[in-house]
């Protein structure tokens, strides 16, 4: 056996996660790929981020002759979090699409990174049509059911240029996955006698403002005021908005509330903002 090499490595970054480190991913090789690292020799590395692939240099005329027979391996990535697509950009795609990468159209963000999609971030136009090729071909009646939530498919090509070139630089071998993270406006909805007070959010850091939009009547009657952000704010997970609820009195205003909870992933609805339909997050301050 002879040493193992870098033949290409292809990194998820991803805004929501702390440091763009992003977690809860799962790369499952589709059967004829199982098929193909086992034939080509090739060793797989997969973590919550990102998968890797390395050759054996000592042996890498098999990993040429596949190469010259169209060497394609790809990966059904599946999120482990439910909510992953509340929080990433650009959302849940239409049920006959799917979100799908391929190493033959690259984007590069500079000199040292190659992006797997056209901007500097996924969008829609990285969404592709589940019942066209070469997707018909990858997904199966399982997929439906629990669909993934990426397709990455890498091509390994023989030429002077490809992966399998002893010439090439080591940043050609290196691929990467930018998600941006979803933005939602925040509505605190303010119950009981908070909510007959003159009250509103202060932002320590002065990042956000809040404007009232309104008493709402919830569920069992329950009297609440509405104060949203006065702009759609990304999705972290750890947020670190330093929000307070204040009241204005004659004598000078005065903290009701220390820290205010950040919003939740899992509390994020559509409704119109501004005569648009936008993602909203619910928070609620008794």
């Amino acid at each position: 056996m002879g040493t193992y090499c870098p033949l290409f490595s292809v990194t998820i970054e991803h805004a929501y996660f702390s440091g763009n480190n992003c977690k809860l991913l799962e790369f499952v090789p589709t059967a004829p790929s199982v098929a193909l690292l086992r034939n080509a020799g090739l060793l797989l590395k997969s973590s919550e981020s990102g998968v890797a692939v390395y050759f054996d240099h000592d042996n890498i005329d098999i990993l040429r002759l596949h190469a010259a027979d169209n060497l394609t391996l790809t990966f059904k990535v599946f999120a482990k979090d439910p909510n992953f697509l509340r929080y990433t950009a650009p959302g849940a795609p239409p049920d006959q699409a799917i979100l799908f990468f391929d190493n033959r159209a690259i984007n590069r963000d500079n000199p040292d990174k190659q992006l797997l999609h056209g901007g500097a971030t996924v969008a829609e136009d990285s969404w592709a049509d589940m019942a066209v090729e070469p997707l018909a071909s990858i997904l199966d009646r399982k997929d439906l059911l629990i669909k993934p939530a990426f397709i990455l498919q890498m091509n390994i090509t023989a030429d002077a240029q490809g992966l399998c070139s002893d010439q090439l630089d080591p940043a050609e071998r290196k691929f990467f996955i930018r998600f941006g993270a979803n933005q939602t406006f925040w509505n605190y909805y303010v119950l009981g006698e908070l909510s007959k007070r003159a009250i509103y959010i202060a932002d320590l850091d002065n990042a956000v403002q809040f404007k009232s939009i309104g008493n709402v009547t919830l569920p069992g009657q329950r009297e609440a005021l509405v104060l949203q952000s006065s702009v759609a704010i990304p999705m972290q997970e750890h947020s670190r908005h330093r929000l307070q609820l204040r009241e204005s009195g004659n004598m000078g205003d005065k903290v009701l509330i220390k820290r205010l909870p950040n919003a939740s992933v899992d509390q994020t609805f559509s409704e119109m903002v501004n005569g648009r339909m936008e993602s909203v997050s619910e928070i609620f301050v008794n």
